[in-house]
């Protein structure tokens, strides 16, 4: 098991509310939001604290900046000593 922990930064957890109010909206579902965004979470932590490195580099923002994309968004990352910071995520189908 990795020593590793992700933790998301604050516009990660805005955007993540933002989707779960999308979602809401359109299904009006919470237990469906809540498997979506669950989805979310083991995807991340099941690939990024196993292959933290698996992320495309984007250097263009950053030296240690990475994205990996699971059901259409786009998850920008960097990996710091003891942790994976989530910075933000956004659906790829928008600008």
């Amino acid at each position: 098991m990795s020593s590793k922990r992700i933790v998301f930064s604050p516009r990660a957890r805005d955007r993540l509310a933002e989707i779960a109010d999308y979602l809401y909206r359109q299904n009006q579902s919470r237990s469906f939001v809540t498997r979506y965004l669950d989805s979310f979470s083991q995807f991340l932590e099941t690939v990024l604290l196993q292959f933290p490195e698996c992320g495309t580099p984007l250097p263009d923002f950053g030296e240690d900046i990475r994205r990996v994309v699971y059901q259409e968004y786009s998850f920008i990352y960097r990996i710091n000593c003891d942790r994976i910071e989530i910075l933000t995520l956004y659906r790829e189908n928008r600008p």
